[in-house]
C-alpha cells in the first residue's frame, strides 16, 4: 500500500510543470490577441485622421476658390456701378445745360416781361385787362420779412414763383423763402430752400450765396462734415465770387473744430 502511494505521488510531481504550462497558456494567447486588436485600432485611427486632413484641405481649397470668385464678381459690380454713376452725372449736366438754354430762349422771345402778366377781370362788357406786377409780390414779401411775419412773407414769395416761374428774379424769391426759414432758426427747412436755388436756378448769381447759407445751416445743426463739403464745393466752383473770403474764413474755422466725442459710460 505504501509503495503505491509513493508511486502516485511521484507521478503527480512529474506532471506539475505540465499543468502549470496549461494554466498559463490562455493568458499568453489573450495578451497577443489584445495587442493585435490595439494595433488594428491604431491603424484605423491613423486612417481616419489622414482622411480628415484630406477633407479639410479640399474644403479650404473650395472656400478660397469661392472667395476669389465672389471678390471678382464684387469688383465687377463696383466698376459697373461707377460707370453708371458717371453716365448719369454726364446726362444730368447735359439736361441742366438744356434747361438753362430753354430759360434764356424763353426770356428773349417773350412778348412781355417775365415779371408782368396780363389778366382779365370781370365778365362781358365790364371785363377789363389788368397787368399783374410780380414786383408787388416781392415787395409784400420783403415788408413781411421786416416785421417778422415769416408765414406771410413765404406766401408772397411762393405766389410770385407760382405766377412767374420763368422770371429772372425767381431765384431771388426762392432765396427769400430760405431766408424766412433761416430767421426762424428752422435750419432743415432753410437748407432745403437754398438747395432749390442751387438745383433749379444754377445760372443765377445767387447760387454762391445759397451754398454759403447751406453751410451755415449745417453748422447750426452740428453737421460739420457736410458744412465743410459744401464750402469746398463753393470755393471750387466760384473762386471769383465777391464774398468768397467769407467762405474761406468759415472753412478755416470749421477745420479747427474737433468733433466732441461723448465720454464712455462708467462701469
Amino acid at each position: 500500500m505504501m509503495r503505491k502511494a509513493k508511486r502516485v505521488a511521484t507521478v503527480l510531481v512529474g506532471l506539475t510543470p505540465f499543468f502549470f504550462v496549461l494554466a498559463c497558456t490562455p493568458s499568453v494567447f489573450g495578451q497577443r490577441s489584445f495587442e493585435r486588436d490595439l494595433a488594428k485600432t491604431a491603424m484605423e485611427i491613423e486612417r481616419i485622421y489622414q482622411l480628415n486632413m484630406d477633407t479639410q484641405k479640399v474644403v479650404e481649397t473650395a472656400l478660397k476658390t469661392l472667395d476669389t470668385r465672389q471678390q471678382t464678381q464684387s469688383e465687377l459690380m463696383l466698376r459697373t456701378l461707377a460707370e453708371l454713376e458717371q453716365r448719369v452725372a454726364a446726362l444730368q449736366e447735359s439736361l441742366d445745360a438744356v434747361r438753362t438754354q430753354m430759360d434764356e430762349l424763353r426770356y428773349r422771345t417773350g412778348s412781355e416781361s417775365p415779371d408782368r402778366m396780363s389778366i382779365r377781370v370781370g365778365q362781358g362788357d365790364r371785363a377789363s385787362t389788368v397787368i399783374l406786377q410780380g414786383e408787388q409780390f416781392l415787395l409784400d414779401g420783403q415788408r413781411a420779412l421786416q416785421r417778422k411775419d415769416f408765414v406771410s412773407a413765404r406766401s408772397s414769395f411762393q405766389e410770385f414763383l407760382k405766377q412767374f416761374p420763368s422770371s429772372l428774379r425767381a431765384a431771388d424769391a426762392q432765396m427769400w423763402i430760405g431766408e424766412s426759414f433761416y430767421r426762424e432758426s428752422k435750419w432743415n427747412e432753410a437748407k432745403a430752400a437754398y438747395q432749390v436755388v442751387e438745383q433749379r436756378y444754377m445760372a443765377s448769381p445767387r447760387v454762391p450765396e445759397a451754398l454759403l447759407k447751406m453751410a451755415r445751416c449745417d453748422q447750426q445743426m452740428g453737421q460739420t462734415n457736410q458744412a465743410v463739403a459744401t464750402l469746398e464745393r463753393l470755393i471750387a466752383k466760384y473762386p471769383k465770387w465777391e464774398q468768397i473770403q467769407q467762405a474761406q474764413e468759415m472753412l478755416t474755422s470749421l477745420g479747427k473744430v474737433e468733433l466732441q466725442v461723448p465720454p464712455s459710460p462708467s462701469r
